[in-house]
């Protein structure tokens, strides 16, 4: 005891920080393995693990070796590069305890940050460190192009032809800007040359790091190939893998796919690319031309994870067992390159830095300026695309309203800048050119998002996918437009603030108090301009016919037939409908020609089919060329008027076209919008953002969306109250089938599609009793409705159709909601005709009529004239065709029923790639099979020729507008050419 040396404090202080190390490398050990432990697949793994074949796991975690082999000689030589020489005792160890960190960090973080700060650290070189690790960084994105470009041929089955080239031409970019870096990395020093004075100088030491690797293309070509070596072999883990589970599949395949897979975990959107890489493997190995099992699937990347993560759980060893030592074991060669650079740095004075509050106030102005120009450009848009049917109001309030948003950007940006500027130390930017930036800055933003989301919307009707061609052709067109309008307008702004009338109007901006008067002027604007002008009285009405009945015309939204008692439905309560029944006609066999809303109405109330009346997508309006049901019926004396509560109907699409009176029932739009300022994308984003946030908990307000059957009622009743004495007709829409469901009496919760996009299967029972319930309360207002046009003496001589424009789905195929399929459960609809004294009530009429029937059916009815190319027939005749066509949220879709002697054949087709995911060509036996389920396309190859040439015939007639007789013949070179581009004929 005498001879032992008492601990000093010294020793006891790293023998706790030993004790810490420890104990954390063990904590995050358990947590790796754990994760291992924990993946979807997992249980799976254990429970094969007497399968599993342990030499090629063995073989994986070498791959895993090999490839960290590559990564340090890489690391090295770029450090040599800054002339930073370390031993390879230093960069092993420091590189594995970077896996180890990387472990538990997204997107390589952990292994990035570690090193940087490692080398940082140990030689106080920060700025080479970062140097290093961002051209290796580029090195690395060079290098992993380099091998999916090479392995791409091996894409084809995953990808086809187009998704390669696609992937290809991405990676060929990557390469080529990197490679130009590489080349030129003085472009580093020109960007930098845009920076402030101040930022520019401090950031010199990183420009000069990066420099250093010019006229050095031997170790740059030497590190990228180095690099191609560590993506290689990280990507043999996975065929390794691939072979221990026993999975045959070629190594070209597995070592494609796992380029992508690696790719997906490089998104720092988990720990360590946890879900991603199994996600990703199991989109591309179970699609149609690979074909495993998704347990397989899944298993592939959980035994090359567990390899992975066995060699980078070595490196907490290393971290707890290593000693921290001085810089003297890392040479560092011009050693006075930094303080060079850091004494250049000029001072700045203190009064001379910029000042928050007035960076926040002019930010504010600007912001305010940039919204009034954005809001009062989009309100022209809107304007312009409204065929009359929107004032100049929209364009005031969309100035208030991006105003507001780009004056709080403004300020947040403003106040940003000032403060980091501060932080910096440097001069303070010039007030007239921080306003001209800030403003042009905010609306080329503001133009790219709106823009592009328009141009896509509007221009390609959603047909244009982003991760396309086309789309990332679209998206750069807009940047680089966006990027044009920075400079102009922040030119035009500065040479505008620099005379005296912009220099007042600057510090006039830099106010407060001023900002908020110019708001509050322009709102009051906003409630002066008014809407659009009552359209002028036309020409004198002609005399009615002697005893034209009054004509009640109810669509009912989203109402299925198959969800109505009258078609046998058990579940459902509709006691006022079948009472109705009795006293009408019930066509059985009712069929929508589209499955969404806009074109089923514009069929209703022209009697053309889509591919006539051209309205489909969603910026499309009602034509002004084609002739109206109401302006037909003005013809033959009656007076008209429309209640619709849909926004696709609304007058901004032109579907007031011909009514006396027309009334959009506006639901409550957030920041009192009305209908017109609802059309601004800011009202429809901050709408459907509050709609999610209110669905996600429960809560849907009723009237957010839609009014109710009671308001559509109200407003029957005071058309009623003051009917005309002529003949009228009265158009009527409701909406309550239509999502989000209520439970009635309401009691605060609600289930709306705005929160709920892909709903589980599971949850189809309980969406149905919802559905049921809003079709219960319908008819309940339906019920008093009747009741109401039975008190006023009127009922008996009506005409009166119900029907609706399309149904709903509830995973009958696999999705929900409505407009990107044509089965029937979308297309199948209820029908009901009352004529005048309630003639053949009771009738059930089993011949297929479809929607473009209704208007030539009612004109006929009233003895009036049929308008010339008006597709419809007779709905007491029927037809054995019918013809529907959708082309909604990039599902362009055909369908075609056709009758033939007792079978009833229906064909439907799809464009290949469609997001629905729906078979190219599908052909069933309705009278058989009435739920779609059996498929006969594959065993049916003469029906689906005979039936595609009525298909195509069906379609041309759509387009030409002409009625004619359906001929069966051979079938002509469309109907083969369809097939062919559909992959279904050689």
């Amino acid at each position: 005891m005498d001879g032992e040396k008492p601990k000093t404090p010294k020793s006891k202080k790293k023998l706790l920080f030993f004790a810490i190390k420890l104990a954390f490398s063990v904590a995050m050990l358990w947590h790796v393995f754990g994760k291992v432990a924990a993946r979807d697949g997992a249980g799976e793994l254990w429970g094969r693990l007497g399968d599993l074949h342990w030499g090629w796991w063995a073989a994986a975690a070498s791959m895993q070796l090999v490839a960290i082999g590559f990564a340090v000689v890489r690391w090295r030589l770029l450090l040599r590069g800054q002339g930073i020489h370390a031993p390879w005792r230093f960069l092993v160890g420091s590189f594995f305890i970077g896996r180890f960190w990387g472990a538990f960090t997204p997107g390589g973080l952990g292994l990035d940050g570690w090193r940087l700060y490692d080398v940082a650290a140990r030689t106080g070189k920060v700025a080479r460190a970062t140097a290093v690790a961002g051209v290796e960084k580029i090195l690395g994105q060079l290098a992993f192009g380099l091998v999916v470009l090479g392995g791409s041929i091996w894409g084809l089955s995953f990808l086809g032809l187009e998704g390669v080239l696609l992937v290809n031409g991405f990676f060929a970019v990557l390469v080529a800007v990197g490679m130009t870096l590489l080349a030129r990395p003085q472009l580093f020093r020109l960007a930098a040359g845009f920076l402030p004075a101040g930022v520019r100088v401090r950031v010199q030491t990183l420009v000069d790091a990066v420099c250093a690797y010019h006229g050095k293309a031997r170790m740059l070509a030497t590190a990228v190939l180095l690099g191609v070596g560590v993506h290689a072999f990280n990507n043999l883990i996975y065929v390794c893998a691939a072979r221990a589970v026993g999975v045959e599949l070629s190594i070209g395949v597995v070592f494609f796919a796992s380029s992508l897979q690696i790719m997906a975990t490089l998104v720092p959107a988990s720990i360590n690319g946890v879900g991603l890489r199994e996600t990703a493997a199991v989109a591309l190995y179970t699609s149609a031309a690979v074909g495993l099992s998704m347990t397989e699937a899944v298993l592939i990347p959980v035994v090359g994870f567990a390899a992975e993560m066995f060699v980078s759980a070595w490196g907490g060893l290393v971290f707890v067992l290593r000693r921290h030592g001085t810089t003297a074991s890392i040479e560092v060669e011009d050693a006075d390159r930094e303080k060079v650079a850091h004494e250049a740095i000029p001072d700045v004075p203190a009064e001379l830095w910029p000042r928050r509050v007035r960076g926040l106030t002019i930010g504010l102005g600007a912001g305010l300026l940039a919204g009034g120009i954005v809001g009062l450009g989009e309100g022209a848009v809107v304007v312009a695309s409204a065929h009359g049917g929107v004032g100049l109001g929209v364009m005031p309030y969309g100035a208030v309203a991006y105003g507001l948003l780009c004056a709080a950007l403004g300020a947040g940006l403003g106040l940003a800048m000032a403060w980091t500027g501060r932080l910096m130390k440097r001069e303070a930017m010039a007030e007239p050119q921080a306003y001209a930036r800030t403003t042009a800055f905010l609306v080329a933003l503001m133009a790219l998002g709106l823009g592009a989301f328009r141009i896509r919307r509007d221009v390609f009707a959603e047909q244009l996918a982003w991760k396309s061609a086309g789309g990332l052709g679209l998206a750069f067109a807009c940047f680089v437009a966006a990027v044009v309008v920075y400079l102009i307008l922040s030119a035009a702004l500065r040479w505008l603030v620099a005379r005296r009338p912009g220099s007042v109007m600057l510090r006039a901006w830099g106010s407060p108090a001023v900002v908020g008067g110019l708001i509050a002027a322009v709102a009051a604007v906003t409630l002066l301009v008014g809407q659009p002008a009552e359209a002028a009285p036309g020409r004198p009405r002609p005399a009615a016919p002697e005893g034209a009945a009054n004509i009640l015309f109810v669509v009912v939204d989203t109402l299925r037939a198959d969800h109505l008692p009258a078609w046998g439905y058990d579940e459902g309560s509709t006691p006022h409908l079948d009472a109705f029944a009795r006293d009408a006609i019930r066509f059985d066999q009712a069929f929508a020609n589209a499955s969404w809303t806009r074109p089923s109405f514009a069929s209703f109330l022209t009697g053309r089919s889509p591919r006539s009346h051209g309205v489909m997508h969603k910026p499309d309006a009602l034509p002004e060329g084609l002739t109206t049901l109401p302006e037909a019926l003005r013809e033959g004396g009656y007076y008209s008027a429309g209640f619709v509560t849909n926004f696709n109907v609304a007058p901004y699409f032109n579907f007031d076209q011909g009514f006396d009176e027309y009334r959009y029932l506006e639901p409550e739009f957030v920041l009192g919008a009305d209908d017109a300022a609802a059309k601004l994308l800011l009202v429809q984003f901050l709408r459907q953002s509050i709609e999610k946030l209110r669905a996600i908990g429960g809560s849907v307000e009723p009237g957010t969306l839609y009014r109710d059957a009671e308001t559509v009622n109200r407003e029957i009743g005071a058309f009623l109250d003051q009917a005309p004495a002529g003949p009228w007709f009265l158009f009527a829409g409701y909406m309550d089938p239509h999502d989000p469901y209520f439970v009635h009496p309401y009691d605060g919760n609600g289930y709306a599609r705005a929160a709920h996009q892909h709903p589980d299967v599971d949850e189809a029972p309980e969406l149905r009793r919802l559905y049921d319930g809003e079709i219960t309360y319908w008819d309940a207002q339906l019920g008093r409705l009747i009741e109401d046009l039975k008190r006023r003496g009127v009922y008996d001589d009506m005409t009166i159709v119900i029907t609706s424009d399309h149904g709903e789905e509830f995973g009958e195929h696999g999705g929900f909601w409505h407009g990107t399929t044509l089965y029937d459960e979308q297309v199948h609809v209820p029908m009901f005709v009352k004529l005048p004294e309630n003639r053949r009530g009771g009738t059930v009429v089993r011949h297929w009529v479809q929607s473009i029937d209704v208007m030539p059916t009612l004109l006929r009815e009233a003895g009036l004239d049929v308008p010339e190319g008006v597709q419809g027939g007779d709905l007491f005749e029927g037809t054995d065709v019918v013809y529907a066509w959708e082309s909604h949220e990039g599902n362009d879709l055909e369908s075609v029923r056709e009758r033939r002697g007792t079978d009833e054949i229906k064909l439907i087709t799809a464009n290949p790639g469609n997001p629905r995911g729906l078979s190219p060509v599908e052909l069933y036996r309705v009278d058989l099979d009435p739920d779609e389920q059996r498929d006969l396309a594959e065993g049916e190859r003469e029906h689906v020729e005979s039936t595609m040439e009525t298909l195509v015939g069906a379609a041309r007639r759509a387009r030409e507008g002409a009625v004619e007789s359906q001929q069966i013949g051979e079938m002509d070179d469309e109907a083969r050419q369809r097939l062919e581009n559909l992959g279904y004929v050689q």
